[in-house]
């Protein structure tokens, strides 16, 4: 997989000086005591934090806003499930990058390098061209909207296939994710074409029993489903273009089995206005308001009053689309166009209980008989927030989360710290943790070896740089030094001389970024050269070029490492001690921060940190 973002991310980074998004932190005198009584858990999603390539950050959360407020993100199961329209993996970016890939891809003759009738991808995701089945890419999505705060997914039935395969992989995958304690994304179905044949076909699969009642969002006491009655009222493009589409214009949810759903029905963007539907896409903008369902669409980008094809790359098809000077910003991976479209939902506090945001991972669209494509083309003329491999990377994932909190929480309130001198003289010391608020949980088995074909079946993806599987942080400092508690799902593997990824700590020090060099804002490595007991404690001189300015100890007790860390070497006092950081475990290509959305174990996961003593 191509990783061209090194450069340019960590070059946008420190050209911005934000590093990983400071904020003035307050003198103790003026911090209060935290009696939110939040699990671990709810601290790690509150103390999560970020900046993206552009600078643009994210900061701790204090707790859910009042009122009624959910996030939906539409979600893709079919990668991989229609390999008999996929002879081959057919990129349009890379087929635009040469003469004789842009003339196959325009033309309507098959060719090796472009086929007729058969799906194209619009980019290459960062996992790789994968298959929904590999448990791999399903864990790291959740993982990714566990950590994000999102509700639920609407999946994409739209097309009246229901993939029951991948469904199982997901159930199972969402299903452990809630023993381990987290709250990953509920579930619901989004039918359209066929309808009614569609939602049978889910019921008689998965909603007979009630085996999965603990997955399915429900927000008004039934599973929740979209698609089309007869009080659709036109709002459907099946029932207000019956001429086209035919008997799926009136294939209505059969009654019989309607008492098992609270059923919203399908909003087409070119259908007309139902109050109670839960739109996908709106062509307007601001987009509408649905007034009973208090629901609205966010999407990445749309089509254009032309038509639907993304190929025609009309102005506002691409995702830097400004709705006000109607023009597309040149930076188009600044997501304008999905800016305007979260600007609507702020300016309309009170009034929007519902977003769905479109969408995750499409990815894919089929070359039309005149070599067009409809919904996705190119990595700008398409609507994934999935992050790519190399033309966004993670930028539209963390723009994501920042107005999904903005729209859910409330601002980080500055709490007084916990002290604590932390005694690394035996094992039976550790239950002095027990006690220690800062508190971060990471997915357990998101470090798992992978092996699994692509979306076409022409080439397994391999990857067993998973190694300690990090479950729980826990931090804490007192007058001198900075504490570190790690533990692992089993027991840490022994340092091996010469292994600089053996259980690292990055740390963005203080709220004063101005000047300093650093790594994606982590301005300190800890642990990447360890000796006996004691361990390195390093300062980026810009980038992943690293000097010494102190000594650690650490020590490892079977499954739990602890580090200690002089708050001097960190630039840091015991009053002014405000951290971000990650630990991460066998990350192939250190210095690209997105191997760490890729390999080992990061915790938290890819570009993401914890935040302490905010």
């Amino acid at each position: 997989m191509k990783k061209v973002l090194l450069m340019i991310l960590a070059g946008a980074i420190a050209l911005t000086g934000t590093g990983c998004g400071g904020g003035n932190t307050p003198p103790e005198s003026d911090r209060v005591k935290d009696e939110r009584g939040l699990t671990a858990e709810q601290y790690t999603l509150m103390n999560l934090t970020a900046t993206d390539a552009l600078g643009r950050s994210f900061l701790p959360m204090d707790e859910a806003k009042d009122g009624t407020r959910y996030v939906g993100v539409f979600y893709s199961l079919w990668l991989g499930q229609h390999q008999y329209m996929q002879s081959a993996v057919f990129d349009i970016n890379e087929l635009l990058s040469t003469r004789e890939g842009a003339a196959a891809l325009h033309s309507t003759a098959d060719s090796e390098l472009s086929r007729m009738g058969e799906f194209h991808f619009c980019g290459e995701p960062l996992f790789g061209y994968y298959n929904m089945r590999d448990p791999w890419v399903v864990m790291r999505h959740m993982e990714m909207l566990t950590m994000a705060g999102l509700d639920y997914l609407c999946i994409d039935a739209t097309n009246a296939s229901i993939y029951p395969e991948v469904c199982r992989v997901l159930f199972d995958t969402l299903t452990d994710l809630q023993n381990q304690g987290f709250d990953p994304p509920k579930v619901m179905f989004y039918t359209n074409s066929y309808s009614g044949t569609t939602v049978t076909k889910l019921y008689n699969e998965f909603f007979q029993t009630e085996r999965y009642d603990h997955l399915w969002f429900a927000p008004y006491g039934k599973p929740l489903i979209a698609g089309i009655t007869e009080n659709n009222n036109f709002a459907s493009d099946q029932t207000k273009y019956p001429e086209i589409y035919g008997e799926s214009a009136t294939d209505f949810i059969p009654e019989e089995i309607r008492g098992r759903f609270d059923i919203v029905e399908s909003q087409w963007p070119n259908g007309d206005y139902n109050p109670d539907s839960i739109p996908w896409m709106s062509w307007s903008y601001p987009q509408h308001i649905h007034t009973g369902s208090k629901a609205i669409s966010v999407s990445v980008a749309q089509h254009s009053p032309r038509g639907i094809n993304f190929s025609l790359q009309d102005p506002e098809s691409s995702r830097g689309y400004d709705y006000t000077t109607k023009t597309v910003e040149e930076n188009w991976q600044a997501g304008r166009n999905f800016e305007n479209e979260w600007q609507t939902v702020h300016d309309n506090e009170g009034l929007v209980e519902n977003v769905l945001v479109t969408g995750w991972n499409e990815w894919m669209a089929v070359k039309q008989a005149d070599a067009s494509f409809c919904d996705v083309y190119t990595s700008e003329y398409s609507r994934d927030i999935e992050p790519d491999s190399g033309a966004y990377g993670d930028n539209f994932y963390l723009q994501f989360i920042r107005n999904l909190r903005e729209f859910k929480y409330t601002e980080g309130r500055h709490y007084a710290y916990q002290r604590m001198t932390a005694d690394f003289s035996d094992e039976s010391m550790l239950t002095q943790w027990d006690h220690v608020n800062a508190h971060y949980r990471d997915i357990a088995g998101d470090a798992m070896v992978r092996n699994y074909e692509n979306a076409v079946g022409s080439e397994v993806y391999t990857d067993d740089s998973a190694r300690n599987d990090i479950t729980d942080v826990k931090v804490v400092h007192d007058a001198e030094n900075l504490y570190f508690y790690v533990r692992t799902a089993d027991d840490i593997t022994a340092y091996e001389s010469g292994d600089e990824s053996w259980m690292n700590i990055l740390i963005s020090a203080g709220s004063d970024f101005s000047g300093r060099n650093d790594f994606a804002g982590y301005n300190y490595l800890i642990n990447r050269t360890p000796g006996e007991g004691v361990t390195s404690v390093e300062r980026s001189k810009g980038g992943w070029s690293w000097e010494s300015v102190g000594q650690g100890e650490y020590r490892v007790y079977g499954n739990v490492m602890l580090v200690s860390v002089p708050l001097e070497a960190l630039g840091l006092t015991s009053d002014a001690c405000y951290i971000q950081f990650k630990v991460a475990d066998h990350v192939k290509n250190p210095g690209d921060i997105m191997s760490y959305y890729l390999y080992g174990d990061s915790a938290p996961i890819g570009r993401l940190s914890y935040a302490y003593g905010y």
